[in-house]
């Protein structure tokens, strides 16, 4: 009980701090272009990934954010191939990792996707994904990149790059 006590107050303190940091921009908006890069044994390296993004930055630590996306991929039945289009929605919850180099803002988080199947019902994913913002230039322009982990079906794993812009 006594080791509980000192974890939720842990907890509380790291939120507290967390809520008291100043967000240096408030929205960031994005597309990406990515693919499969691991895969269960009926899914093909043939796949694309187009998404859309958003993320409201509650502060310089957290964001909470959004995506819109169109995934295609070859899956292998009978011996024969046929292409899935599925359109995934995600919820996603972010953590940044403050770097004394300002260019390169790594992230991590968790996120659940509600996966809308052209061929079959509807779908729901927990997922995990690790990324960074990276601002070469002092401008609103940065580039990104993330791996994302789908848990449910097959195991997936993409990995995308794109561009994005915050104000």
């Amino acid at each position: 009980m006594k080791q509980a006590i000192i974890t939720l107050l842990a907890l509380l303190s790291l939120l507290s701090l967390a809520s008291i940091a100043a967000a240096g921009d408030s929205i960031a908006l994005g597309v990406r272009y990515g693919g499969e890069i691991h895969s269960d044994t009926q899914i093909t390296k043939n796949s694309e990934f187009y998404e859309a993004f958003g993320d409201l930055y509650l502060n310089r630590l957290i964001s909470i954010g959004a995506t819109l996306a169109y995934s295609a991929a070859d899956h292998k039945a009978l011996g024969d191939f046929r292409r899935e289009d599925s359109y995934p929605v995600t919820a996603l919850f972010k953590v940044h990792v403050p770097l004394p180099i300002p260019s390169i803002q790594p992230y991590a988080g968790l996120g659940q996707a509600l996966i809308f199947h052209e061929k079959h019902s509807t779908t729901g994913s927990p997922v995990a994904f690790v990324g960074a913002n990276i601002s070469p230039l002092p401008t609103p322009l940065f580039l990104n990149i993330e791996y994302r982990h789908q848990f449910n079906g097959g195991d997936l794993d993409f990995i995308a790059g794109g561009v994005g812009v915050k104000f």
